[in-house]
């Protein structure tokens, strides 16, 4: 992933989710197969528990780093966020058990393969840099689906 400086659109454009379910902060980077974002922990996480979000979280992280980069491609054809659907996660692997608060989470998704059919699959990596300094990387791979008419799979 090369840097572009490609300045990208408030989250709230980019993706469907709201309030407290929305994770990310912003989206520092992107191109048009990739996309880096940020977020940071605070005592007012959603998932935080004793203290600490667990590290499993971590999809949902990339899950909307994932949505933002769609988010992306379908405003660049003059459309909205869209919904989509996480079918599944492959080798998810982490150094650390959970996040602390101000923990600075990077994470950064790039497209393995996109179907016609909305099917898609991607490589993901969060990187979470500690209070402390101390810092550990969290990989996996997401499969998707993006439908055309989302209301064929949920009614709405």
């Amino acid at each position: 992933m090369t840097s572009t400086g490609n300045p990208a659109p408030c989250l709230d454009e980019l993706i469907r989710h709201r309030g407290d379910m929305s994770l990310l902060d912003r989206v520092v980077d992107h191109g048009d197969t990739w996309l880096e974002a940020r977020a940071m922990v605070t005592r007012n996480s959603l998932f935080l528990t004793e203290g600490v979000v667990p590290a499993w979280v971590g999809i949902e992280y990339m899950a909307q780093a994932v949505a933002a980069l769609m988010g992306l491609r379908a405003r660049q054809r003059g459309k909205g966020a869209s919904v989509g659907f996480l079918v599944g996660t492959r080798k998810y692997l982490t150094e650390g058990p959970a996040f602390a608060v101000d923990s600075e989470l990077t994470v950064r998704v790039q497209e393995s393969l996109m179907d016609e059919n909305g099917l898609g699959l991607f490589d993901c990596q969060l990187t979470c840099r500690q209070p402390d300094g101390a810092s550990f990387t969290i990989s996996g791979r997401l499969n998707i689906f993006q439908p055309d008419d989302p209301s064929e799979n949920y009614g709405g």
